[in-house]
């Protein structure tokens, strides 16, 4: 998949970790705008409802929010046939930057819940959001 994603949507993948977070911030720094996948599960991050069930969520695009004031867009891709994609750009969105890291991520999976339910058997359940 990181191939696909490499060869056809982004040819600068940034890595997961520390590492992947000092670029995050120098590409922000520069003006650059960055693309982060929300619907992954991972080790680090506060448990969080997600379509009705704790799931231990990223808090980076929180934490990139409020120090950063950042605007968020929303975009959600959809597989049209077999090699064929549409993607859907929403306007972007301002978060309060007064709710801590917690409300802001919560808000953050409402926003990826309803973009799953425009079509619930495009996203990849294999991600085990809620597993411990």
């Amino acid at each position: 998949m990181e191939e696909i994603r490499i060869k056809y949507i982004c040819k600068k993948q940034i890595k997961k970790g520390r590492a992947g977070t000092r670029e995050i911030i120098k590409n922000l720094n520069k003006g650059t705008s960055i693309a982060l996948m929300i619907d992954q599960r991972v080790r680090e991050g506060v448990k969080v409802p997600f379509f009705k069930h704790l799931a231990t969520t990223t808090t980076i695009p929180a934490q990139l929010i409020k120090k950063y004031n950042c605007d968020l867009v929303p975009i959600y891709i959809e597989r049209d046939k077999l090699n064929h994609f549409k993607m859907y750009v929403s306007e972007p969105i301002k978060i309060n930057k007064t709710k801590n890291i917690s409300e802001i991520t919560t808000h953050l999976n409402k926003i990826l819940e309803k973009m799953i339910r425009k079509n619930i058997d495009q996203w990849i359940w294999t991600h085990d959001r809620w597993k411990d």
